[in-house]
């Protein structure tokens, strides 16, 4: 047994259980029996002896043709589909089973190994463009003030028993989430909360896992150079709405998308709640309340429910009341939720304030990144600033380049008084090339702004991230906003060639920037020149974390 609690199983148990076969001309079920798996790995540099690879179609290459390396390792047994059959051939050395979506088998066969964790405590699942993190820590905080000890799968952070360490991506692996949450249920957690990306969902890596509850944010433009279109996209999100995955569902339908998964998930046979903040729109409850204020109340069929959104915004209000219906959808009375969600909540990177004491600006971090976020988060910022709001627009590079204009025009509609475009994550792409585009959209909403006759924001282009910081600093003054986007709890700067990392964190740059301006004497040491290190102007601070 491994330390996540793996249990040995044999090839033809593992096999009944997603529905395999064994390939034409191949033995059948009989010797399967006598073959017993500890893993299961879709990597076939990750094979260890003893472990079932299942060899999918990837994006560029079918994991069939890894199948002899993968033996050679160790495995004891290949599922693939029939595309895989043909390139493996007839000679392999160990029992090779057949199956429709390897994808979609993955995941159940590593729950059966890990002896199907999420069915020994509750899990939720949240999926949307925005607002997934923000709910997943709502939840997380509100589980604990009911007396449980959650675990977290999240964009920022991993939470096994009370560790707490930096995820590497927003959803792992099918067999990493079983293991996740494997070793959550051994270290004492009594439930778990999960962001679902809809790659996550694409590629079946949710597969296996039972949610109590999940939930629905929203769709919003993000991620077309993987899916290719919204309608893609919308469906990827989709796939989490089924009776096979979760027992029910809360689904936020203020707009077409939301309706559309509520109507899909019915279909399917899930039952679910719906909630809107339009009082026009069909739904079970609505969110009532004074515009801009974090106080709120709920009205439904059961009743009221008064809450208060540790966050400001009105995203965050709803965020807040999803989390509360998908509380009380599992089962916990409506006044014992009231309290769970009466209490601060700290969400890395996700309006998070760097504090540098009463003479400075507020200086906020966010990671919207997308325009909808984004001009969300600038309009409840503008709506509590008392002086000006200076405002990032960028956008990361290799990524989907039909957002860049469209998140420079939302900064720019929703009210900042300053926009500071600059870079974000370029990756491989010419920063500059990156920051005309963004630079088109605020340029062309100023426009519309002045045909209309309304007050113009101030321009500004920072030839790095570290350069907006400073000028930034440098024009606010105590009564003023700093908000920082796109980055949020990032710990680096990616730039250059695939997997180039400089480490770079927004609220560290913020404090030394402050600290500079603070002692005239440090100069400007340490900032880097535009050929510094040879990445236009990046290098990494000399006593970076």
């Amino acid at each position: 047994m491994s330390a996540s609690g793996s249990r040995e199983r044999s090839v033809a148990e593992l096999a009944h259980r997603v529905g395999a076969v064994p390939g034409a001309g191949r033995q059948g079920f009989p010797a399967l029996t006598e073959i017993t798996v500890c893993r299961v790995t879709e990597d076939h540099g990750d094979i260890r002896p003893g472990d079932l690879f299942v060899a999918r179609q990837g994006r560029r290459r079918h994991g069939a043709e890894h199948a002899r390396e993968a033996v050679a390792r160790g495995a004891v047994a290949v599922l693939t589909d029939a595309r895989g059959l043909g390139l493996i051939g007839e000679n392999l050395p160990v029992p090779v089973l057949a199956h429709d979506d390897p994808s979609a088998a993955l995941g159940p066969m590593a729950a059966l190994l890990h002896g199907e964790p999420s069915r020994e405590m509750p899990v939720f699942g949240i999926t949307g463009t925005n607002g997934k993190t923000t709910t997943a820590y709502i939840l997380e905080a509100a589980l604990r003030r009911l007396g449980r000890f959650p675990g977290l799968l999240s964009t920022p952070e991993t939470v096994i028993g009370s560790d707490r360490r930096p995820s590497a991506m927003t959803t792992p692996t099918a067999p990493h989430v079983q293991d996740l949450l494997a070793r959550m249920r051994e270290a004492g957690n009594d439930a778990a909360v999960m962001e679902v990306s809809s790659h996550a969902l694409d590629q079946r890596r949710v597969n296996g896992v039972r949610f109590v509850s999940v939930g629905f944010t929203n769709i919003t433009h993000e991620h077309q150079d993987y899916h290719g279109d919204m309608e893609s996209y919308f469906h990827a999100k989709a796939r989490l709405f089924t009776p096979q995955l979760a027992s029910r569902a809360v689904i936020v339908v203020d707009d077409d998308a939301g309706r559309r998964v509520d109507r899909l998930a019915r279909r399917r046979g899930l039952p679910t709640m719906t909630l809107s903040t339009r009082a026009g729109t069909a739904a079970a409850w609505h969110l009532t309340g004074k515009q801009g204020a974090d106080e709120f109340v709920l009205h439904g069929s059961r009743g009221r429910l008064r809450l208060r959104a540790p966050l400001p915004g009105e995203h965050n209000r709803v965020n807040t009341a999803l989390a509360a219906l998908m509380l009380t959808e599992a089962g916990h009375p409506m006044a014992e939720v009231a309290r769970a969600l009466d209490g601060p909540v700290g969400v890395p990177g996700r309006m998070e304030r760097v504090d540098l004491g009463p003479r400075w600006p507020t200086v906020l971090v966010d990671f919207a990144h997308t325009p909808d976020a984004t001009a969300k988060s600038v309009s409840a910022l503008r709506a509590r600033t008392r002086g000006r709001l200076l405002a990032t627009a960028s956008s990361g590079g290799d990524r989907d380049k039909a957002k860049r204009e469209l998140t420079g025009r939302a900064v720019v509609e929703a009210g900042a008084d300053v926009v500071l475009v600059t870079d974000d994550n370029p990756r491989s792409e010419e920063p500059a090339a990156i920051r005309a585009a963004v630079m088109r959209g605020v340029r062309a909403a100023v426009e519309d702004l002045r045909a209309s006759g309304r007050p113009e924001p101030e321009i500004l282009e920072a030839p790095t991230r570290r350069d907006a910081i400073r000028v930034a600093l440098e024009l606010a003054g105590p009564k003023d906003t700093i908000a920082l986007y796109g980055k949020g709890h990032e710990r680096w700067m990616e730039i250059g060639p695939t997997g180039t990392r400089i480490p770079f964190v927004d609220s560290y740059e913020v404090r030394k920037a402050a600290a500079r301006m603070a002692t005239p004497e440090l100069g400007a040491e340490g900032t880097g020149g535009a050929d510094a290190q040879g990445h236009g102007g990046w290098s990494a601070p000399r006593d970076a974390p």
